[in-house]
């Protein structure tokens, strides 16, 4: 009788995801919150409306609006694909984010400035949703693991205008935007790196030296030996 036992698949039982698969995303989708309030600081908003020559109208629908209108539909993809295709999705989703605050921060001009936040809420809110979606798949620590989202992303959101608004004072608006390269870029590589773990520990069972792997005990015939 062979007394070896093929390796397992890595993998967590029952489907559930390794909460560390979240660190990346997470990153950032709590910058993709902080960007949707930190224009609304009242020297952040009033030098932004003053350096694109926007009114307060258009400087609503092209900050807050059109934000939250392609965050929506980013978030849409993001609980759909996310929970499967977490690196794939939120990989994609970080490069937006990027290229829209570069936008942002770089604008000479409203229509710029609308492509650049367009861009980043379409990344945010697909972000967001993979990480919400693959949040639920976390097992055991799914509760935990969303209760640290939560509140990590409330403070998120207020800090964002305090923040701008101090960058605004001391530097210039711009500065809200630039700031969020570095975690958004450390986000990324942390995606990557851990999408490369999944990947190699999503291995199926070795088979044994006749070839065949060893079907798992609940599905032996009652008394049934393994085979030798």
């Amino acid at each position: 009788m062979h007394d070896h036992q093929p390796q397992r698949n890595a993998a967590l039982p029952g489907g559930e995801r390794p909460a560390w698969a979240l660190i990346g995303p997470g990153i950032a989708a709590l910058t993709g919150l902080y960007l949707l309030t930190m224009p609304f600081g009242p020297a952040a908003r009033l030098s932004l409306q003053s350096a694109l020559a926007l009114s307060s109208q258009t400087a609503l629908l092209t900050t807050l609006v059109a934000y939250l209108v392609s965050a929506a539909a980013g978030g849409a993809l993001g609980v759909s694909l996310g929970g499967r295709l977490l690196t794939t999705v939120g990989m994609a989703a970080i490069g937006f984010m990027i290229i829209g605050v570069l936008l942002n921060a770089l604008a000479p001009d409203a229509g710029i400035y609308l492509t650049g936040r367009v861009l980043s809420g379409l990344g945010a809110g697909g972000v967001v949703g993979a990480t919400v979606a693959f949040a639920r798949r976390a097992g055991r620590r799914r509760g935990a693991v969303v209760a640290i989202l939560a509140g990590l992303g409330v403070l998120a959101l207020i800090l964002g205008p305090l923040i701008n608004q101090g960058l605004t004072v001391a530097l210039s608006w711009r500065w809200g935007y630039l700031i969020t390269v570095l975690p958004l870029v450390v986000g990324l590589i942390a995606a990557a790196v851990s999408g490369f773990v999944l990947l190699l520990t999503r291995r199926p069972a070795q088979p044994n030296s006749a070839g065949m792997p060893y079907p798992p005990a609940e599905q032996r015939p009652w008394n049934a030996p393994p085979e030798t």
